[in-house]
C-alpha cells in the first residue's frame, strides 16, 4: 500500500514551502503523482506570533543572523520560481484558521496541497493576512469548502485536539526540526533537495509494486 509522505511543517517558516515545492519535483522525477500528508509542527514562537511584527518574531527566531537567514531562503525559493516579498509582510496573522483547514481537507479525504500551496504565496509573496476570513474564504473557493465550515471545525474541541496530536506527533519523529519529511518511515530533516529525494521516493515506489 502506498503511504504518502508526511511533511512537518509551519506556515511562519518559509522553509516549509521551499521543501513542499522540492518534494514535489522529486516524486514528478520519479514519475508519482504529488501526494503528500501535511503535519502542523508549530513551534512556541510561532504559536505566539499573531499580531507580532514581522521584523520583531525575525530577531527572536535568528538574533543577528535574521537577515542572513531570509536571503538565503529567499534565494533558494527563486531558484523555484518563487519571488517572495517579506518586505510586504508587517505583522504576523494567526496561522489556526489556515491550519484548520488543512486539516479539514485532509479528514474529509481531499488533497490539501493546492491550498497549502496558496497560502504561503498569500503570506510570502502578497503580504497577506492569511488568518482574515475574507481572505481564507478566497483562499478556499479552489477547493470548494465553504469558510463556514472550517470556522466551525475550528471553533471545535476536535480541531484542537486533531491539532495538538499532529504538532506532538510531528514534534517526537521530526525532533522540532521544520520542516522535516517522512518517508515510508525513513525522516529527512529539512528542506533536501530533489536530488536527495527522489532516489528515496524511488526505491520505495519500486518496493511497493
Amino acid at each position: 500500500m502506498h503511504i504518502p509522505p508526511l511533511l512537518a511543517f509551519d506556515f511562519l517558516d518559509p522553509w516549509s514551502w521551499v521543501a513542499q515545492r522540492r518534494l514535489a519535483l522529486a516524486m514528478s522525477q520519479v514519475g508519482q503523482p504529488f501526494n503528500v500528508t501535511f503535519q502542523p509542527c508549530r513551534s512556541p514562537l510561532s504559536r505566539a506570533a499573531a499580531g507580532m511584527a514581522y521584523h520583531d518574531f525575525l530577531e527572536r527566531r535568528f538574533g543577528t543572523q535574521a537577515l542572513i537567514q531570509q536571503s538565503l531562503v529567499a534565494a533558494e525559493m527563486r531558484q523555484l520560481g518563487i519571488e517572495p516579498a517579506f518586505s510586504q509582510i508587517v505583522r504576523l496573522p494567526d496561522t489556526r484558521p489556515a491550519l484548520a483547514a488543512v486539516l479539514w481537507l485532509q479528514r474529509s479525504g481531499k488533497p490539501a496541497h493546492h491550498f497549502v500551496e496558496s497560502v504561503f504565496e498569500a503570506l510570502y509573496c502578497h503580504g497577506q493576512d492569511i488568518g482574515d476570513p475574507a481572505v481564507l474564504k478566497q483562499l478556499l473557493l479552489r477547493e470548494r469548502v465553504a469558510l463556514s465550515e472550517v470556522v466551525q471545525f475550528m471553533h471545535s474541541d476536535t480541531f484542537s485536539e486533531e491539532l495538538q496530536a499532529s504538532e506532538a506527533t510531528a514534534a517526537a519523529w521530526a525532533g522540532r526540526v521544520i520542516p522535516s519529511l517522512r518517508i515510508n518511515g525513513t525522516v529527512v530533516f529539512g528542506a533536501q533537495t530533489p536530488s536527495v529525494l527522489a532516489p528515496m521516493l524511488g526505491f520505495f515506489g519500486a518496493q511497493q509494486e
